[in-house]
């Protein structure tokens, strides 16, 4: 007996952190567990808190480490500048 994927809509894929729907190509699937997709501006969510976390448990320089690149990425995100040319992302056509 077979069932249907609650993930898998029309061809979208649902993202299991977010919820939006996106299509295979733009899901990461967790290795033991095929059904679950997670997108990738998810994945550099999770891997962003996934290091605070590590640093929490490693003593005082790593959770200060994390807290000055933490707050450094806030400050650029909050003025927008990773949208210019040569802080963001290269526009290469």
């Amino acid at each position: 007996m077979t069932t249907k994927d609650p993930g898998r809509e029309g061809g979208q894929q649902l993202c299991w952190c977010c919820g939006r729907k996106f299509s295979e190509a733009e899901v990461l699937r967790l290795g033991a567990r095929p059904e679950a997709g997670v997108c990738v501006n998810c994945t550099i969510s999770l891997r962003r808190r996934a290091r605070e976390r590590m640093a929490e448990s490693q003593g005082t320089w790593s959770r200060w480490q994390a807290r000055i690149l933490r707050r450094g990425q806030e400050c650029i995100m909050e003025h927008r500048w990773h949208e210019r040319p040569v802080i963001g992302p290269a526009n290469i056509h």
